[in-house]
């Protein structure tokens, strides 16, 4: 049987299984989940990206990794409102986004209310968020938007956050510039 869209059979359908699941929005070139999957063998990863060539290479990375990851051309806003269900979610990662620092491009951001509360929706009690950027600005624009939901409390950020460890955190470390990390947690209800 085939899980529809919204389904809660959709992740034992695409994974084989009942082990929790840790979504990746614009995973690039699949670095984050090859290694979150490596540490932690029991958790399912998808990761969502838009753009082709990427999608390619993070197959390609992923090949080796099992069953445990799998990646997904689409639109992240589509994906997490239209087919992922209620508390099915354990964690979101958000990692170097691109800020559109353009006026009129500031609509293609990703962090839009719509988004932010369907990843509050989606995650199970106590689910995470873990988001990174490089840019000030737009830091504080992500942290202010997820607070002001009221879906989620604000938590400290662990050594293990994952957007210390990717790529761009590393480049951007090397040469010299600062990354900007948070975590956030659903609230309790």
């Amino acid at each position: 049987m085939s899980a529809s869209p919204g389904s809660p059979a959709l992740w034992p359908d695409l994974f084989g299984n009942d082990d929790p699941v840790e979504i990746e929005i614009g995973c690039g070139d699949g670095a984050f989940l090859a290694a979150a999957a490596a540490r932690r063998p029991r958790v399912n990863f998808l990761g969502l990206e838009t753009q082709r060539p990427r999608v390619r290479r993070a197959e390609e990375r992923l090949a080796t990794a099992g069953g445990r990851v799998r990646v997904l051309r689409a639109d992240a806003t589509c994906v997490v409102t239209a087919l992922v269900a209620p508390a099915s979610v354990h964690a979101y990662h958000v990692y170097f986004p691109d800020p559109w620092p353009k006026h009129r491009h500031a609509k293609r951001r990703l962090f839009t209310p719509r988004l932010i509360t369907a990843m509050a929706r989606t995650l199970v009690p106590g689910g995470r968020l873990l988001v990174a950027t490089d840019i000030h600005g737009y830091g504080w624009l992500m942290r202010g938007r997820i607070l002001d939901s009221g879906a989620f409390v604000e938590i400290p950020v662990d050594t293990d956050h994952g957007g210390l460890t990717t790529a761009f955190a590393r480049k951007y470390r090397a040469r010299g510039r600062l990354v900007y990390s948070a975590a956030f947690r659903t609230r309790s209800l």
